[in-house]
């Protein structure tokens, strides 16, 4: 597990200008990446209840930063899960896609604004990252993004190393990610914000929010989301910069409704979701004013703050009760389809459009009218249902071998008893029926779509070094959002295990043609079976190799490790 073995206070030192407010400097100018650091490094020498950290590594070579903020000083050297122990835990993080900078710039200003306010109250920490994605930062030019207002200079979508960090809490290609992981396991907050830019359509609101999807989320905290939490944020927004749910629409109006953005554990608020964060997503409109965008993120922290002030016990209390859930509930959903049965009626702000001829192609396009704006009564659908769902198993079983997973499970402080001799143990196996593989890579890798899977109970043979995991531990529902083949966000869907996919022996069609034929000979059963075969495969019946492929794979010739899913379960 990863400790934070130094966290000391910086050596104050003479403090130069620290972050001004971005809506009083010049219109359209964004902080630098070693501006953010700076100012963060400044604030830490002037305040004794801030502190400012290096905190893992990031695919750039440059350290990951993190700032904290508390009532009272900063004395001792404690690491973030003593100083977080018994705190109600607010984690901000900005600048994951850094063109879209402007909560970069907003934490930037909260937090100066809370540290000459005392701080926040006794009993709450509020760490901030500064800047996640630092290569893609670093890369900041003009011109970056083609839809959006600003700022003069905007960092780049991918990291260093060319990766969408939005994508990869689930895999953890990046060091930033990895990074990520320590600190967020360590301070295991309670609330988590990630702040972006949108695209996609245009409307009069400069700022949208994305919750975590109320049916990924323990019943205590769906309840608490929906019925306390976001009526005030929606409500304490309105008078400044009325907010609307994230606008889900790409390539066509959204006046004519929209349904919620399912937020799977590959995105920032998804993963923490599986932890029982209270997760959101700001979303500031891009073709806004950049000074407009970074006060509208600014006003949305403040209120999340007035938010946790008022009720922390409650905050706590359903966050006590969704761990309660996770070590009772005997299910988990591990995929989601929209439940087009609940639409709920919103009001919402709409410019009106029009589609018109294309000056340079022989198609439609669409303009909207900024001066004319509407407010309609449009169909929302908020609601995700489970199409799959994960049993709790005793234990799930990993060979040794699969370092990456295994690795990656570690980082997650997940409890691992490793067998101390080979033992032969019976087990359930998932074998894979359907599935496909994508046709391009995706953020590095060519998923898996794993449609069905035939369980089949059996004796196997694991080694000394191999893994029981027991479900009965905390972040069982991350175990089984990671480690069940079916999941939307499997360690299978994103390649860990695709050598099953290959079958490693074969057989020469000249010796196996006889022993095929005393298959048939030998058993009745198994020629029926046949004459099934051909009847559904009359094309199949001159090709050799797909005729004895029939027989090799119910022989006794055939590895049972073929596309059998490594991961073993007891129940």
């Amino acid at each position: 597990m990863l400790r934070f073995l130094s966290l000391l206070l910086c050596g104050l030192g003479s403090s130069t200008a620290v972050a001004q407010v971005l809506v009083e400097k010049e219109a359209g100018v964004a902080y630098t990446y070693e501006q953010v650091i700076t100012a963060y490094q400044e604030l830490d020498q002037r305040y004794t209840n801030a502190l400012y950290l290096e905190a893992g590594q990031t695919d750039c070579g440059r350290p990951l930063s993190l700032f904290l903020i508390q009532a009272e000083a900063f004395s001792e050297e404690q690491s973030l899960n003593q100083l977080a122990e018994g705190k109600l835990v607010s984690l901000i993080n900005n600048g994951i896609h850094p063109g879209e900078s402007c909560g970069m710039d907003a934490s930037l200003v909260w937090a100066q604004e809370l540290l000459e306010a005392g701080g926040p109250s006794p009993g709450q920490l509020i760490a901030i990252i500064p800047v996640y994605n630092i290569g893609g930062s670093l890369q900041g030019r003009p011109n970056t993004r083609a839809n959006q207002n600003g700022p003069q200079i905007q960092g780049f979508r991918g990291n260093a190393s060319n990766l969408d960090l939005n994508r990869d809490f689930i895999k953890g290609d990046a060091l930033n990610t990895l990074s990520f992981w320590a600190i967020y396991q360590a301070l295991s907050p309670h609330i988590f914000v990630d702040t972006h830019t949108s695209n996609g359509a245009d409307y009069p609101y400069t700022l949208t929010l994305i919750a975590s999807q109320k049916d990924k989320l323990a019943p205590s905290l769906a309840r608490f989301q929906q019925e306390e939490m976001l009526p005030y944020l929606y409500q304490g927004m309105e008078e400044t910069w009325p907010m609307i749910p994230y606008v889900n629409v790409f390539g066509r109006v959204p006046n004519d409704g929209y349904a919620a953005f399912l937020e799977t554990p590959r995105y920032a608020s998804g993963y923490t979701a599986l932890f029982h964060s209270l997760g959101f997503i700001t979303e500031a409109h891009m073709f806004k004013p950049y000074p407009d965008r970074v006060a509208a993120t600014l006003e949305f922290l403040r209120v999340l703050q007035d938010f946790s002030e008022e009720h922390a016990a409650a905050i706590k209390t359903a966050y006590a009760d969704a761990q309660q859930w996770e070590a009772q509930t005997e299910h988990f959903p591990i995929n989601w389809e929209l439940d087009s049965s609940d639409v709920r009626s919103l009001s919402f702000r709409a410019y009106d459009y029009a589609y018109e001829p294309s000056k340079l192609g022989d198609y439609q396009r669409l303009k909207y009218d900024r001066s004319s704006e509407t407010t309609l009564e449009i169909d929302y659908y908020p609601t995700y249902k489970a199409i799959a769902k994960a049993g709790r198993p005793k234990y799930y079983v990993i060979p040794g071998a699969w370092r990456d997973v295994i690795q990656r499970l570690q980082y997650h402080n997940i409890e691992m008893l490793p067998l101390s001799e080979d033992t032969v143990m019976e087990v359930y196996s998932a074998y894979l029926k359907d599935w496909s593989f994508a046709e391009s890579p995706y953020e590095g890798h060519f998923r898996i779509n794993v449609n069905s899977i035939r369980p089949q109970k059996q004796k196997r043979r694991f080694l000394a070094g191999d893994y029981l995991i027991p479900s009965d531990q905390d972040h069982a529902y991350f175990l089984a959002t990671v480690l069940e083949p079916l999941s939307v966000d499997s360690y299978l869907s994103w390649g860990f295990f695709n050598s099953i996919f290959q079958q490693k022996e074969y057989f020469s069609p000249y010796i196996f043609e006889d022993r095929a034929e005393a298959m048939l000979e030998a058993d009745p059963k198994l020629a029926q079976e046949f004459e099934a075969w051909k009847t559904a495969n009359p094309q199949l019946l001159q090709n050799p190799w797909a005729v004895l492929s029939f027989f090799y794979q119910r022989s006794e010739y055939y590895e049972p490790e073929h596309l059998r899913y490594p991961v073993a379960v007891i129940r």
